[in-house]
């Protein structure tokens, strides 16, 4: 009985990450709710949904406990609306349509570019406050920022657009929100995996990447932390964090 419990955690949280409704790091959490429940429980809220209670009667299996084909089939053949309705089932809703993730109408950036910024976060790896602070410390959430050569929300370095262009494929267009986010994004997604960078972790990680973001890796190399630079970000970033607390 214990394996058959554990196995329906893992399959229901597999079906909540291989349809969106949930991050890979949800999945101990999610585990652990379903886990909770007592088997009888799980079994009568699986029992309003068809797909799941298929799986259950798989999962009940001896022979298909085994089958490691015809588990992976089950779990592409329901990871549908089902899933969905198993995750509020069980109190987890679908996080990437909320968009108080990403939204903040405190923050002074149009809203399609807060929610490309998420997307591109999200898929570069990145924390979405620490972009949202970078921002906020380098242009104060102006597209349009330009000083010397530096330009847009990430104040860019104008002389690398046409390489970040042909690399992103986006036009060379730096005082273009949508596009200097695609840029900012990626450049700063590049430092972290930086020799200098890669290998560190937390709060060291990020200081010694925004570091190089601000002084180059020359620069970094030469003097270390750009400390004076690291205290104007994590006010900024403490203020921005604070919009996104309770949500």
């Amino acid at each position: 009985m214990d394996l058959v419990r554990d196995m329906i955690s893992i399959l229901t949280a597999l079906m909540l990450t291989s349809t969106g409704l949930a991050g890979p790091s949800s999945i101990p959490a999610i585990g652990e709710a379903i886990g909770a429940m007592p088997l009888e429980e799980t079994v009568e809220k699986a029992e309003e949904y068809d797909a799941v209670l298929e799986t259950l009667a798989v999962l009940g299996t001896a022979n298909a406990l085994s089958d490691t084909e015809l588990v992976s089939a089950v779990i592409t053949d329901i990871a549908g609306d089902t899933s969905e309705q198993l995750g509020a089932a069980v109190g987890f809703g679908r996080q990437q349509d909320d968009e108080s993730q990403w939204y903040c109408p405190e923050i002074p950036m149009k809203k399609e570019h807060q929610k490309l910024l998420w997307e591109c976060s999200r898929e570069r790896g990145l924390d979405y406050i620490d972009m949202l602070a970078l921002i906020s410390l380098e242009s104060n959430f102006d597209e349009k920022c330009s000083s010397g050569k530096h330009k847009g929300y990430f104040q860019i370095n104008a002389s690398y657009g046409p390489e970040l262009a042909k690399q992103l494929g986006t036009e060379n267009k730096p005082l273009d929100g949508a596009v200097n986010i695609k840029w900012g994004t990626a450049f700063y997604s590049w430092i972290l995996q930086d020799v200098r960078v890669k290998d560190k972790e937390g709060k060291d990680k990020r200081d010694t990447a925004l570091s190089i973001y601000q002084r180059g890796a020359g620069g970094y190399d030469r003097s270390g932390l750009s400390t004076q630079y690291l205290a104007k970000y994590y006010k900024k970033r403490d203020i921005i964090a604070s919009y996104f607390e309770g949500k």
